[in-house]
């Protein structure tokens, strides 16, 4: 018999407490959440703050300015699903031993995939970049990053630097940037802090955006155009023009990040190629991409994107199910059971959009 309170809202709790305790990026960048319920695609508007300069007061009358939030628009185009087999003797766990069982490996995945696409949408809108000392005896390359963002006046609080795991030793043999400190209520946080450089608190993150190839290609740009839904795409504009694309090397277009699945030589520079996801948009026009064939970080203001996460409604005849929400997250739990294969499915998912708010409020270091 089932254990009778291990019940979808307990699991949909612990689920959230999981997700939100893991993720690296959410907490750095501008987020946006409301309880009403939406599904993948709607479009919900998030307020952009613009800065208000002061006027010269010239001792008759004061200027009155309106205060300005820009709204923009965002569309709830991602949701990350995770369904899993558990069997009657999973069900009768206590919430304890479910949760270290199956409900962590689960949800610690799910927090690297959002970190992931947070990271990518940062580096695909980089306004700008800083090429990487190759072995860097200082920390000159962050402090040029920080010069970058006070020549655009960006403000000096909020600012954070993630670094991906290759950066970050390279410069803590140069320095010890291994600080002690103290970062919010979010252990995963505190324990990625590595302190605070140059007006840049600094992180570090194993999700950023890396390519997967034992030797990354020679192409050093390109555009696509694909259909969404499939997993072909079309290249054009390479350089070289007969430039390798390397099976495991990753591309970002407009905000989303996909893996090549197969070895690519360009002719003219043009071919079809394969990615190992299928395309979230169709792209017709020929556009450019952000190529990830090396290790990356960055560095970016909080108010740089927009982290939006709405709450799912619970599916219509679903006896079993419920959508938690805490903490400006939501998540929602549904289990089924499967008569053809005679085993209950848990599925845990949640719906969020990423938006470019300043794109001048984000620099790459590559």
């Amino acid at each position: 018999m089932a254990n009778a309170f291990l019940t979808p809202q307990i699991i949909a709790v612990e689920a959230l407490r999981l997700l939100t305790s893991n993720l690296v990026y959410r907490d750095l960048v501008h987020t946006d959440f409301s309880k009403e319920f939406q599904k993948v695609g709607d479009t919900v508007n998030v307020r952009k703050r613009q800065l208000i300069h002061s006027k010269n007061y010239l001792g008759s009358t004061i200027t009155v300015q309106d205060v300005q939030e820009t709204p923009v628009p965002v569309k709830l185009d991602r949701i990350r699903d995770t369904s899993v087999k558990v069997s009657s003797k999973d069900m009768t766990l206590s919430i304890k031993d479910f949760s270290s069982q199956v409900l962590e490996p689960v949800m610690l995945g799910m927090a690297e995939d959002i970190d992931a696409d947070i990271a990518a949408a940062l580096l695909g809108w980089a306004g700008d970049t800083v090429s990487k000392t190759a072995s860097p005896t200082n920390l000159a390359d962050i402090a040029n990053i920080s010069k970058k963002l006070d020549k655009k006046k960006v403000p000096k609080t909020e600012r954070s630097l993630v670094l991906c795991s290759d950066h970050k030793y390279d410069y803590a043999l140069t320095d010890n940037l291994s600080k002690v400190s103290y970062a919010g209520d979010n252990e995963t946080l505190r324990e990625a802090l590595l302190g605070k450089v140059y007006t840049l608190t600094t992180y570090m993150s194993q999700n950023n955006p890396d390519t997967n190839a034992a030797s990354a290609g020679t192409a050093t740009a390109y555009k696509v155009t694909m259909t969404k839904g499939s997993t072909t795409i079309a290249i054009t504009a390479g350089t070289a023009t007969s430039a390798t694309i390397k099976e495991g090397d990753k591309f970002i277009v407009n905000g989303h990040m996909y893996e090549i699945a197969a070895d690519i030589t360009l002719s003219s520079g043009a071919a079809s190629g394969t990615i190992t996801e299928e395309a979230v948009e169709t792209i017709s026009t020929a556009t450019s991409v952000v190529l990830v064939n090396k290790p990356t970080s960055v560095a970016f203001h909080k108010e740089a994107i927009a982290f939006v996460n709405r709450p799912m409604e619970v599916p219509m005849g679903a006896a079993r199910a419920y959508t938690a929400s805490a903490d400006g997250f939501s998540v929602r739990v549904v289990i089924q059971y499967n008569n053809q294969t005679k085993e209950d499915v848990i599925s845990v998912d949640c719906l969020y959009g990423i938006a470019e708010l300043n794109k001048d409020m984000i620099v790459a270091l590559k």
